[in-house]
């Protein structure tokens, strides 16, 4: 029986991240939105479009707006895209979340 304590007591929590990590829901708002702007910024490049606000100011906006910075989604990209399975997960509520705002638009 000390085996199993001693697994769970290393392993520590898998539900929470660590200091500097955003937890998975908030990380995928960040991360919805970065795909945005990122989809904006290639709409410009093919011939879209073209924004009056640089993508790089959209960032510091988003950042802002969504309370994190840059170094902390970074930090947590790096953090969930080591865990394919949550990474997964997350892109699938992207999908989702995306396809749900095309509707709307769509109405």
């Amino acid at each position: 029986m000390v085996l199993p304590v001693l697994v769970l007591a290393c392993t520590g929590d898998v539900d929470t991240p660590p200091d500097g990590v955003l937890p998975e829901d908030r990380f995928s708002e960040v991360l919805l939105e970065s795909y945005l702007i990122e989809a904006g910024s290639n709409q410009e490049f093919l011939g879209g479009r073209v924004s009056a606000v640089s993508p790089d100011r959209q960032y510091t906006e988003m950042f802002d707006r969504l309370g994190t910075s840059k170094e902390e989604f970074d930090g947590s990209f790096t953090y969930w895209s080591s865990r394919p399975a949550e990474f997964k997960v997350m892109h699938e509520y992207i999908l989702n979340e995306l396809s749900r705002r095309k509707d709307e638009l769509a109405q």
